[in-house]
């Protein structure tokens, strides 16, 4: 006897659909294992204000804690790293660990970055963790950095 299972189903949701409202002038970017990529125009010399977004499935057990867990191990790893803040924000009805930073790679210019994390349940039968992380360089940051949490802010999700 066998049995036949499908995706999506009731007991493997698809994933989200994840929309952000970027400026005219991005470009948007195909890279591996990243659902959605944007990235503002090339400035030789300078580097490329970006925000990427993952979508990546857990257990239902997996919770919004976890997700803070693995971003403070992943920032632990950066080298020269400067704590700008952490916390929780609301987006349209969705808890978002929210935390920005610094950090200087050896030979490299200083990237700040905003990182933001949602868990996201369905179903009792799984979570989806939606990471939602700005780079903008430290010589523009002032600027591109509100640019970013723009992006960031206007984040849309549906198919649930």
């Amino acid at each position: 006897m066998s049995k036949t299972i499908s995706y999506p189903s009731e007991v493997f949701p698809g994933p989200p659909t994840v929309s952000l409202s970027v400026p005219d002038d991005w470009e948007t970017l195909t890279v591996p294992g990243v659902q959605l990529a944007v990235a503002q125009p090339r400035v030789e010399g300078r580097f490329r204000a970006n925000v990427v977004v993952t979508v990546q499935r857990f257990g239902p057990e997996f919770t919004l804690e976890a997700a803070k867990n693995g971003l403070e191990q992943r920032k632990a790893s950066l080298p020269e790293l400067e704590e700008l803040g952490t916390g929780e924000i609301d987006i349209e009805g969705t808890t978002w660990v929210a935390s920005e930073y610094g950090y200087t790679q050896p030979g490299r210019p200083t990237v700040v970055q905003a990182a933001r994390y949602a868990v996201i349940s369905r179903e009792d039968v799984a979570v989806d963790v939606i990471e939602i992380v700005g780079s903008c360089g430290a010589e523009g940051a002032e600027e591109e950095i509100e640019v970013v949490r723009g992006i960031q802010d206007s984040v849309a999700i549906t198919g649930l």
